[in-house]
């Protein structure tokens, strides 16, 4: 029999599968969300797959044994709810938030959704030139092309380096053999994590998990060989010019250490100081001082080959001393950063993950982007913790050991003249 771990109201539990199943009771509100994560995302996929985990989640929307096309929306929307899903590079996850007496109506129709899809041939070639055509709407967004090309420019052999979505030339050439393939390695219990935050009762939860998820069979994930990026040497830019444009925008990306270990919350709270809102050092002095239209701050929050930015958009002759004036902080941050800055920053921080997690759907996200992509739920559980026991000195022996002192990679799109 699957055991339960108590662990701060919340009732984790293994089934007999390897399914791994979360609750948190909350009597505070009247809204429950349901979850199921699987770890498999884009960087999973050899390049005949590329976007095939993405492609996965439009098609399991299309009809499964129990509930024909379209049926599924009908429910959930019929009872109040809200559903979707997404995927990265790392996980894919369904959700549905809805009211407290529904909440068995909705994990029935995320087993169906997850575990028995339909998966037609049909529909599969349906659904092919509607992802083509997301793809190239992408494609028209000049900011999104940016991001990809940075992704490109940074990682040269880490299979980060391609687009969740994939390719016109992959996507086009998908089966109904090879997803299925794919289906079965990742969409089964040992590889998922179903979480469910509301006013529930966590043993009554169990028991309905196991007479549906708990059926199915578990068998060890085939995992694709995840080829780590080398260390990078020396500074990369690159320069793209678009006629679509009047403005420059630029991201530079040092290489940072993965979510979740020691030294993660020392970023965070750096990531604070620097781009965390108005009163930020960033915005202050490129915002507020007209030198910058706009400035962001932040990591991927990856579990390998992770990276933090600093990107801002500006006029295009102000290029140079966007990048002049983020250095001079930089340096100057290293030199003058106070107890009382790195104080701040940490009640921060604390203070959005404590409104954050009032919503439902937060905390069970939260949860499930612990076990999935971290691989702990500490992660979750001591988080508040963690940021507490930062001190300065971390802080600055991050920011000297991953910054200061570490090739970046940097890129710029301007206008096209």
């Amino acid at each position: 029999m699957a055991q339960a771990l108590a662990l701060q109201e919340i009732a984790k539990y293994r089934l007999n599968n390897g399914a791994v199943l979360v609750v948190k009771k909350r009597e505070d509100t009247e809204a429950v969300s349901l979850q199921v994560w699987f770890r498999v995302g884009s960087i999973e996929e050899n390049y005949q797959q590329k976007g095939m985990a993405h492609f996965l989640e439009h098609m399991l929307f299309n009809g499964s044994e129990k509930y024909a096309y379209g049926e599924i929306d009908r429910i959930v929307e019929g009872f109040g709810g809200r559903m979707n899903a997404g995927t990265s590079k790392e996980y894919t996850f369904y959700y549905i938030n809805i009211a407290k007496p529904y909440w068995k109506e909705a994990l029935e129709v995320l087993y169906q959704l997850t575990q028995k899809p339909k998966l037609d041939e049909d529909m599969i070639e349906k659904e092919k030139p509607i992802v083509i055509e997301e793809l190239r709407r992408g494609k028209d967004d000049p900011t999104d092309v940016l991001w990809e090309e940075f992704e490109k420019l940074v990682y040269k052999v880490s299979p980060y380096r391609h687009p969740i979505i994939g390719y016109e030339e992959t996507i086009s050439r998908f089966t109904r053999e090879s997803l299925l393939e794919f289906f079965r390695n990742y969409y089964q219990p040992q590889n998922m994590v179903i979480v469910v935050v509301g006013d529930v009762d966590p043993s009554e939860v169990k028991e309905y998990v196991e007479q549906t998820f708990g059926k199915e069979a578990g068998k060890p994930v085939v995992r694709s060989q995840y080829v780590p990026e080398p260390e990078q040497l020396e500074p990369r830019f690159k320069k793209i010019e678009d006629k679509r444009l009047e403005r420059a925008y630029w991201i530079i990306g040092w290489r940072v250490m993965p979510v979740g270990v020691k030294e993660y919350y020392s970023l965070l709270v750096l990531d604070q100081i620097l781009g965390g809102g108005r009163t930020s050092i960033l915005y202050r002095e490129l915002v507020e001082k007209g030198i910058a239209y706009s400035v962001y701050s932040g990591d991927f929050a990856r579990p390998r080959d992770n990276l933090f930015v600093i990107s801002a958009v500006s006029d295009p002759e102000k290029y140079e001393e966007v990048k002049k004036k983020v250095y001079e902080m930089l340096e100057t941050l290293s030199q003058n950063l106070t107890d009382e800055d790195v104080q701040k920053a940490k009640q921060k921080i604390i203070n959005s993950e404590v409104f954050s997690l009032e919503k439902v759907q937060r905390e069970a996200y939260y949860i499930g982007y612990s076990l999935t992509v971290v691989g702990l739920l500490d992660y979750y559980l001591y988080f508040e913790n963690n940021i507490r026991s930062v001190r300065k000195k971390d802080v600055l022996d991050v920011l000297r050991k991953y910054i200061l002192s570490k090739p970046y990679s940097e890129i710029l799109m301007v206008p096209q003249r």
